[in-house]
């Protein structure tokens, strides 16, 4: 959904949202290349007085590591996100520097920057294994060749526990496939909409283009590598929508 951030529960994570958002505020210059930021914020809309309360301990935590995120009235969260119904609100927790940007974008961004620096990108070839020997590196397996090499940068996202299992590191990554939809152009949608999370839910959503991007997590998804489309999970989204 590209969405970036620094808001936060706990100081490792909020250090490394706070590197992201420093690092695609000047991509343009390094690596290089455009890549639709729109630092609109983050909303979480809150309707349960528990995770109020856990908000304002975390914004807290993240204003004293340099956050600029706060509790806002259910009023304000309204004026900033006009979409929103205030039905069961009672909160809501608010960052300006948070965005979103274009995914794609992001990784032909460094993708070039690497090629300009010697790099060698190949694609359409699995890696199948990783050799070790009395604990160290030795080279890398894939369905073209063996690359001899000591060291190995895990970037898979979804894929990195079955990398790690490779090198016999057990990395706690589980796959789970999320759903995202985009709406036709809206004429009508205003400037300036925040990432807005309705947080008990899960439902989000932001302007994509001249349209809104939208998804919700569906607790009934099993855990692997389903990278299928269904329309199954509408069915639970639209009535948080009509909602919310």
């Amino acid at each position: 959904a590209g969405g970036v951030r620094a808001q936060f529960s706990d100081p490792v994570n909020i250090a490394l949202g706070q590197r992201g958002l420093e690092a695609f505020e000047r991509f343009a210059s390094r690596p290089g290349g455009e890549i639709d930021l729109h630092q609109n914020g983050y909303l979480f809309l809150l309707d349960n007085a528990d995770d109020v309360r856990v908000f304002e301990e975390s914004v807290r935590l993240q204003n004293s590591l340099g956050v600029p995120s706060r509790i806002v009235s259910v009023a304000e969260a309204c004026a900033l996100s006009p979409l929103v119904s205030p039905e069961g609100l009672l909160a809501a927790a608010y960052s300006p520097r948070d965005g979103h940007c274009t995914p794609e974008a992001v990784v032909q961004g460094y993708a070039s920057a690497a090629r300009r620096f010697g790099a060698r990108i190949v694609t359409g070839c699995e890696v199948t294994g990783i050799v070790v020997s009395d604990g160290e590196i030795t080279a890398v397996r894939t369905s073209n060749e063996d690359i001899l090499t000591s060291v190995v940068v895990c970037a898979a996202g979804a894929w990195a526990g079955s990398v790690g299992d490779m090198a016999g590191v057990d990395l706690p990554v589980r796959p789970l496939r999320r759903q995202i939809r985009v709406t036709e152009p809206l004429p009508w949608l205003p400037a300036g909409v925040p990432m807005t999370i309705d947080f008990g839910s899960t439902f989000y959503f932001h302007p994509e283009g001249r349209g809104l991007l939208f998804g919700m997590s569906d607790p009934s998804e099993p855990f692997g590598f389903d990278v299928g489309v269904s329309d199954a999970w509408l069915e639970r989204l639209a009535p948080v929508v009509t909602r919310r």
